[in-house]
């Protein structure tokens, strides 16, 4: 990404507006130097080492991305994702694992993450994802507020 759109990025109006994303890897150096990487592209990262720490957090913060290894020990990343779902549904999540198989990226999907990245993987890699997420979240929103206009009669046909 060019350094101007990181800052402008970094720069809103809004210091929250920056996308928050929790990291969830039971390989705590691979979470927190992906946080790091991810902070450097301005988004507002934390990093945990479990399925059940990341559940507390949730609780008290909410965040836009969920980004999660499946494998890890006691809850897995795919019952994280159902938990998710179940308590933060606007909450966008990306899984990864070093063990995937076809079979577990078309499984965590059909479970509703939103894509699904193999380790090792590149920060780019992510980024890229996590950008191509955003759109969709952006486009999501806008579509819904077009909507709640045209209802209320202050969208285009108010004008026309």
């Amino acid at each position: 990404m060019e350094k101007q759109e990181k800052q402008d990025r970094l720069d809103k109006a809004d210091p929250d507006a920056a996308y928050k994303v929790l990291v969830v890897d039971d390989e705590e150096e691979f979470g927190r130097m992906l946080a790091l990487a991810l902070g450097r592209e301005g988004y507002r990262t934390r990093s945990v080492s479990r399925a059940r720490e990341a559940l507390d957090v949730l609780r008290g913060e909410r965040f836009d991305f969920v980004i999660s290894d499946i494998r890890m020990p006691g809850m897995d990343g795919l019952e994280l994702l159902s938990q998710i779902q179940k308590n933060s549904p606007g909450t966008t999540v990306i899984m990864t694992t070093a063990y995937g198989t076809y079979d577990v990226a078309i499984e965590a999907m059909r479970r509703g993450a939103y894509d699904y990245v193999s380790k090792p993987f590149k920060p780019d890699e992510m980024v890229l994802t996590l950008r191509k997420a955003e759109e969709r979240e952006r486009l999501t929103r806008e579509n819904r507020r077009l909507r709640a206009q045209l209802r209320e009669g202050t969208g285009l046909g108010a004008i026309i």
